[in-house]
């Protein structure tokens, strides 16, 4: 089982219900997972809804948007340090101290996104390759990994990406 379908596994509930997409590249899914152990290991019982309602790469960075709470409507809030997606209403005490804890958390996960190559997790640089901000080690440029008759970012596009969803919004 790969790294992303093994993650998802042992962490289920926060990959169940809507979402604007996931897709997990495989450098960079030992990150995502050590911020789920720390993210299951500060939930309180009940996990309060916690969901990945988008895993993705923006401009060679990982962004991994979550959602906490019942959802009375859907509101992305990426202001400051939150990657908070939904609007936090249940009664449980607490949730606006958990919330900075997660953020905390998810901001560092996207950290080391910036410097670990998007296809093996090595140390990366970010480069810009056909107009796309990808953060990649030497042995993984485009140019590297296209086979016979690929052209752009075809090669990258297999090699890196482990698993994808497509929206369910």
């Amino acid at each position: 089982m790969s790294g992303a379908l093994a993650l998802k596994a042992r962490f289920p509930y926060m990959f169940e219900g809507r979402h604007a997409g996931r897709t997990f590249y495989r450098g960079w899914t030992p990150a995502l997972g050590r911020a789920c152990e720390q993210i299951d290991a500060i939930l309180p019982p009940g996990k309060q809804g916690f969901r990945w309602v988008q895993v993705t790469a923006d401009q060679g960075v990982g962004l991994f948007v979550y959602a906490l709470g019942r959802c009375q409507k859907l509101r992305v809030e990426l202001r400051g340090d939150s990657r908070r997606a939904l609007v936090v209403d249940t009664d449980e005490t607490g949730a606006i101290e958990l919330s900075m804890e997660l953020d905390s958390i998810i901001l560092d996960a996207e950290r080391v996104t910036c410097r670990t190559c998007m296809v093996c997790g090595q140390r990366g640089e970010l480069s810009f390759h056909f107009g796309c901000a990808l953060t990649l080690c030497t042995a993984h440029s485009p140019d590297v990994l296209n086979q016979w008759r690929e052209e752009g970012l075809a090669g990258f596009w297999r090699e890196a990406i482990e698993w994808e969803e497509g929206p369910s919004l």
